[in-house]
């Protein structure tokens, strides 16, 4: 009896099972014939533009660096041991401002000396002057001969020239005095302090550095295709992102060849006066570079949607979403990409 109902109940279940499966997979279910099948499209009913292929300039932007268009470095003409600094770094200077000082005890002891050779080439001249006027009236007098009296005048001049001599030495010597000061050229701020009291100053060698920030410039390198398009006083857009400025500048250098490696051409433009950056900041050097084509669609147009962009596609009176790539915007347009092309139709969203 057992035997029987596990002989009948055994097909049964593997009949259930297999009907359940075909159930899951829709067998019993209604067919959808092969095909497309049309989806009901969404009228067009507002605003419509076109999509619009514009040749403009073509700007490019270039790294630039803001720098002092003044820049002094203060060193010595002659050797000496710095005695004294009396500025730091960050400094506010003004022109004629003592900066530095060096040893000059050696130069002192030399004026002395010069000095004193003056005052003894004064007493020579003196006494060499008395004697040609002695001989010149004993010449008079027939009581000296002419080779007395030249040799009196020569003595005499010559004792002058050694005077002269002695007080262009002084000069000399002075101007030498004067070079132990070192002085600020112009109004400006300290940037660089190389030195400090006790190292020895070399001819040449900078010991501070000034800047004047009121007269500033932006320096960049422009590939030559497109340095072509600038000349001096040329109008460029600076941009320093670091303080959100947006400046105008005029190109005022621009080197003379190409670099043999970069292929690029130094630039340098100058801005306005007394603006709020600060020297070495980075900056861009906009500037137009031939022309371009774009396509642009009024920027209203386009709805993102998460890290999409799409817009409403006109076909036929009927509305399609189509997803679309973006790039710049351009006064209240906005560069499409991809995804249009020139001449396709857009709804502008309601309200606009």
């Amino acid at each position: 009896m057992k035997l029987t109902s596990k002989l009948i109940w055994g097909p049964l279940a593997v009949l259930g099972l297999i009907g359940l499966l075909a159930w899951i997979q829709g067998a019993f279910a209604e067919k959808v014939p092969p095909g497309r099948t049309p989806l009901a499209l969404e009228k067009a009913s507002g605003a419509i533009v076109k999509v619009e292929a514009r040749t403009l300039p073509r700007r490019l932007d270039w790294p630039a660096t803001v720098s002092a268009d003044t820049v002094a470095r203060i060193a010595p003409k002659i050797p000496g041991r710095i005695l004294k600094i009396t500025v730091d770094i960050g400094a506010q200077v003004q022109k004629g401002q003592l900066l530095a000082r060096l040893d000059d005890s050696q130069i002192r002891a030399q004026l002395r000396a010069a000095k004193a050779a003056l005052a003894a080439a004064k007493a020579q001249a003196q006494r060499a002057a008395a004697d040609a006027r002695r001989i010149r009236n004993l010449f008079k007098q027939q009581a000296a001969t002419q080779r007395d009296l030249d040799a009196a005048v020569a003595a005499e001049r010559s004792s002058r020239a050694q005077v002269e001599q002695a007080r262009q030495q002084i000069q000399a010597i002075k101007a030498q005095l004067n070079e132990t000061r070192l002085y600020a050229p112009f109004t400006g701020s300290i940037i660089e302090r190389l030195a400090d009291p006790g190292d020895m100053g070399l001819p040449g060698q900078p010991i501070l550095t000034l800047q004047n920030p009121r007269q500033l410039e932006v320096k960049t390198h422009v590939p030559e295709h497109c340095a072509r398009f600038l000349s001096l006083g040329s109008p460029v857009k600076v941009n320093v992102p670091g303080q959100d400025l947006q400046l105008e500048a005029a190109v005022t250098e621009m080197a003379a060849a190409a670099d043999t490696f970069t292929h690029t051409i130094e630039v340098k433009a100058a801005l306005p006066p007394d603006q709020p950056v600060l020297p070495g900041a980075f900056a861009w050097f906009g500037q137009t570079c031939g022309e371009e084509q774009l396509l642009l669609l009024p920027a209203s147009a386009v709805r993102r949607v998460g890290q999409l962009e799409e817009v409403q596609y006109v076909t036929e009176g009927h509305l399609q979403t189509r997803l679309v790539r973006t790039g710049r915007h351009i006064n209240g347009q906005v560069e499409i990409l991809a995804g249009l092309k020139a001449g396709d139709q857009v709804q502008l969203p309601k309200g606009n």
